[in-house]
Formats: C-alpha cells, sequence, structure tokens
C-alpha cells in the first residue's frame, strides 16, 4: 500500500482520525498544564590564597595560579552523595550540578541547581554555597593549614531570579502528542484493514459462485445436446418406415 492509499483510507475513516485529533489536541494541553516547568538558578564561586601567599599590598586575583587543584577537591567533595543528599533533603525532585566553571582558567566553581519552584532553588543555592564554603574550611582544618595560609573562597554571582526550564514539560507534552496520534493512526488502519478484507471476501465469494453457475449451465448444455440429437435420428427412422 502506497502512501496516495493510506491517505484515502484515513479519508474514508475521518469519523475516527478526527475525534482522535481532537482528542490529542486534548491531552497536550493537559499534559502542558500538569507537568510544571523547572526552576534553574546558578552561582560562582572563586577560590583565593592565603595571605601567606601575597605580598603585602597585592592583589590576590593575579595570584591565582595553583588553586585549580584546591578547587578539584572542593568541588569532589561537594559532589558527594553525602553532601548533595543532606542540601536536597527537604526537596524532592530538585537537583544540583557542582563543577568548575569550564568558562574560566581560574579556580572558580559553577554551581547550578534546578528545584520544582522559584523559591526552593534560591534557598537550595544559598545553601550550598554556605556548605562549599564550610567544606573548604573542614578540609583545611584536617589538614593542619594555619590562618594565613589557608585558602580562602569568595562568591561572584548569583542569580536573584530563577530561569525557567521547559524541557521535561515539552518532552511530556511531545511524547503524549505523539502516542495519541499513533493509537488514531493504528485503529483507523486497523478498520480500513478489516473494511477491505471484507470486501475482498465478498468479491472472492461472488466470483465462486458465479463461477459454479457457468459451470452448471455448460454441463447442462452438454447434455441437451445428445437428447436433440436423439429425437432428430428418431424421425428420420419413422419416416424412413413411411417411405
Amino acid at each position: 500500500m502506497n502512501l496516495a492509499d493510506t491517505l484515502r483510507g484515513l479519508w474514508r475513516r475521518w469519523y475516527i482520525v478526527v475525534p482522535g485529533l481532537i482528542l490529542t489536541i486534548a491531552v497536550a494541553i493537559a499534559a502542558w498544564q500538569y507537568i510544571e516547568p523547572d526552576y534553574e538558578r546558578v552561582g560562582t564561586q572563586l577560590l583565593l590564597p592565603g595571605p601567606a601567599s601575597i605580598p603585602e599590598a597585592g592583589n590576590p586575583y593575579l595570584y591565582l595560579g595553583g588553586l585549580s587543584q584546591a578547587a578539584d577537591v572542593v568541588v569532589t567533595a561537594m559532589s558527594s552523595e553525602r553532601e548533595l543528599d543532606a542540601l536536597l533533603r527537604d526537596y524532592p525532585g530538585a537537583e544540583i550540578a557542582i563543577k568548575r566553571d569550564p568558562l574560566t582558567s581560574g579556580p572558580q566553581i559553577l554551581i547550578t541547581v534546578t528545584a520544582k519552584s522559584n523559591a526552593e532553588a534560591g534557598k537550595i543555592l544559598v545553601d550550598t554555597m554556605v556548605r562549599t564554603t564550610q567544606v573548604l574550611g573542614n578540609l583545611q582544618n584536617v589538614s593542619g593549614i594555619t590562618a594565613r595560609n589557608r585558602i580562602g573562597i569568595e562568591t561572584i554571582t548569583v542569580d536573584n531570579q530563577s530561569t525557567l526550564v521547559q524541557k521535561t514539560r515539552l518532552l511530556g507534552v511531545v511524547g503524549a502528542t505523539l502516542g495519541m496520534l499513533l493509537i488514531t493512526l493504528l485503529v483507523a488502519g486497523l478498520v480500513e484493514g478489516l473494511s477491505t478484507r471484507k470486501r475482498r471476501d465478498g468479491k472472492a465469494d461472488s466470483k465462486t459462485t458465479n463461477d459454479l453457475s457457468s459451470r452448471g449451465g455448460a454441463h447442462r448444455d452438454r447434455r441437451s445436446i445428445p437428447q436433440s440429437l436423439t429425437r432428430r435420428s428418431r424421425r428420420s427412422r419413422h419416416l424412413r418406415r413411411l417411405r
């Protein structure tokens, strides 16, 4: 069956396709209303060298070399399951992504929070940045780093408003729409296939009946030929006797 035949079949089953399309639109709208968007906030923190690593009256931002390894250690510690579970315990469905900022070569940490509401995203981001500072301090306490050699951490940016992320909602709507369209086409195709099969069976039965009728008529004709010849021979014999 080519495309033209398929389209003609769907056109013949418009009473299935049209309600199916209407139902598909309704399901897509319902999915859009039911699936809520995610809220995303981003914050960045920068590691700074301790006072002992900076000359007197020196600029700390000029002495960031060597802190990239320390930033990796902090990222690893904050990405542990224990730390993330503690931060997300009261916020089901929320996520935290902590990594080195790929847009800079310095020891900058990028924190991305995704939550189900704007308020939750803001609260989680603040708590995460506070916890990052605490984790850095704990790591240095364990190593016995003196105050003048301790690495500091400074907040660079914090989003005050969340960004709507529609990815999950769009995927849900697209999935529901494709599912309903597939069901509609399958039902219409099934009905069309059954109808076509019945028509073919009906034509086959009619052809068989006609063939049987034709064979019966021919048989009767063959039987009538000898009878007519017999009658003619009898008449001929009767005339010869009269003569």
